[in-house]
């Protein structure tokens, strides 16, 4: 039972803001492993968001179903796939590198990590698509969701705000770094976009967590076999002084500039749903909002939709 019944726009979105200020202030036991740590802040976190989403009655849209998950892994296929071909090629190199003789420099705790790797995406799969998919978009839906340029815009401004939350602001705001924040938005709301047009079509709030969480394990999962996930965690900008630090960056805004173009086909992908995606929807504050089975969507076409013959 909703005990918000009214400006639920306004609340969802200052509630989304409390609930991503939360990971800044969310207490930290330092003497459990980073990874573990981290986990159950976010399940911390998670239980946070999932109070605000019922205050605003939405509580239905996060229980678990199986409805509507296998449509919504096959219709966000796309960001696990390129994690997938990224993940292999690492692998490869690895192989290659004990082939020849030389030491791979696998870490000796590499099962033990891959499991908490996969605990950790698990609980960041599903706080940050509660946060962003559930929360904020179902927010912007219940006030704009009657209409298809309402509910595009709805996941437009809930992904920006996705990208956004991943860049935090350096120190160092210097040209260099400028363009690996924007950069880093950029791809990460290209992922944003296509789980919001997924979680539109399907309502599986599972699905999208799935998604989420299965794109960060495989590209975490091989610096797991090499022991540098201490390392990584939280680091998406480089910056400083001297040659050495500008060298860096640059490189580092020639890889974004590539990984936004390998992700550009997710936005497009996302566009496509959003044309065929049922209108109105009211989102995950409305009532009767569950998800939706396999038989219950029109079919993703590559295309616009064709007019029937003869209107």
């Amino acid at each position: 039972m909703a005990l918000i019944k009214t400006h639920r726009q306004g609340w969802a979105i200052a509630l989304t803001a409390l609930g991503f200020l939360a990971l800044m202030v969310v207490p930290s036991m330092g003497a459990l492993p980073l990874l573990v740590d981290q986990t159950l802040q976010r399940v911390m976190l998670f239980a946070l968001v999932a109070a605000f989403v019922a205050l605003l009655g939405g509580a239905r849209a996060l229980v678990p179903r199986a409805s509507g998950l296998r449509r919504a892994l096959r219709e966000g296929r796309y960001p696990v796939l390129l994690a997938l071909a990224l993940c292999a090629f690492e692998v490869v190199g690895l192989l290659e590198v004990a082939a020849a003789g030389e030491a791979a420099a696998i870490s000796p705790t590499w099962a033990l990590d891959l499991a908490q790797v996969a605990l950790f995406c698990a609980s960041v799969g599903f706080y940050e698509e509660a946060l962003f998919r559930v929360l904020l978009l179902g927010g912007l839906l219940s006030r704009h969701g009657g209409t298809r340029n309402g509910v595009v815009g709805s996941v437009l401004v809930s992904s920006v705000a996705f990208g956004t939350a991943h860049v935090i602001l350096s120190a160092s705001l210097d040209p260099i770094v400028l363009a690996q924040m924007l950069l880093k938005t950029v791809q990460t709301a290209f992922i944003g976009l296509l789980l919001g047009a997924v979680y539109v079509r399907t309502r599986s709030f599972v699905g999208v967590a799935a998604l989420h969480a299965l794109t960060d394990f495989l590209l975490m999962a091989p610096l797991a076999l090499l022991g540098g996930l201490g390392d990584s965690l939280g680091t998406y900008v480089s910056g400083g002084d001297g040659l050495a630090a500008v060298v860096e960056g640059l490189v580092l805004v020639a890889v974004y500039v590539v990984v936004v173009a390998l992700y550009v086909p997710a936005a497009v992908r996302a566009w496509k749903l959003l044309e065929t995606a049922p209108v109105p929807e009211a989102g995950p504050f409305s009532e009767g909002w569950l998800p939706r089975g396999d038989d219950e969507l029109p079919p993703a076409e590559d295309s616009r939709p064709v007019r029937p013959s003869g209107l």
